[in-house]
């Protein structure tokens, strides 16, 4: 059952913005399922971006059929039911960005900001950045607290996401401290490089890019 007593679209966010990985889904040629896991980041307007190799199944079958589905989770906690921990499954569709578009820089740099360790091997000529156009959200967040959610219930509205983009080089320039830096900056939250990356995830959706400061570090 539904269950409107906790922030579905809160959860949501804060589930597929921190996940660092997922379970791909794609369609074999014959229309089967196919998982495979992957590592994830997120646009500035909280597309799923993935980097894959030509020379994965995955990456076939989505040349073929670009359907695909998504499924982030956070783990349960010590002895817990592992169906207790919260999950997101996003379906959409995976297009894979070439090299020469105007903004493959910018969600290549977005991926490897989250995935620093992929550095290494991104620029490899078989790897490429792929963008998941969203259709749907199903949302498990425990035991009889389920919600369905569209595309426009979680994705920034493209003139916030463009502010972002615009101002995160600035952004992140004006906030770093020894031992840590942050890596990358959107409307929900930030990525701090501090060993790994970790997520400080916003307490609200910011309205603009000057809301930062005070979502981080809280008014003075």
């Amino acid at each position: 059952m539904d269950d409107s007593r906790f922030d579905a679209r809160d959860m949501t966010r804060r589930i597929v913005r921190s996940a660092a990985t997922a379970s791909l889904g794609t369609l074999t040629p014959d229309g089967g399922p196919f998982v495979t896991f992957v590592t994830v980041a997120t646009d500035f307007d909280g597309s799923p971006l993935l980097l894959l190799s030509s020379l994965a199944a995955h990456a076939r079958h989505l040349e073929r059929d670009n359907r695909a589905s998504l499924l982030m989770q956070v783990p349960a906690d010590g002895d817990e039911d592992p169906l207790a921990g919260a999950r997101v499954t996003i379906v959409g569709r995976l297009t894979c960005i070439a090299r020469d578009q105007d903004d493959h820089d910018r969600l290549f740099w977005r991926f490897v900001d989250r995935h620093p360790e992929a550095e290494g091997y991104a620029e490899f000529t078989d790897f490429s950045i792929y963008r998941m156009a969203m259709e749907g959200i199903h949302l498990v967040a425990g035991f009889g607290r389920i919600a369905r959610l569209g595309a426009s219930d979680f994705l920034v509205p493209p003139a916030l996401a463009e502010a972002f983009a615009e101002a995160e080089a600035a952004l992140l320039k004006n906030f770093s401290s020894a031992g840590a830096r942050l890596v990358a900056v959107d409307p929900d939250g930030a990525d701090l490089l501090d060993g790994g990356v970790t997520r400080l995830h916003f307490s609200r959706r910011a309205e603009h890019p000057g809301e930062v400061r005070d979502l981080l570090l809280g008014p003075d």
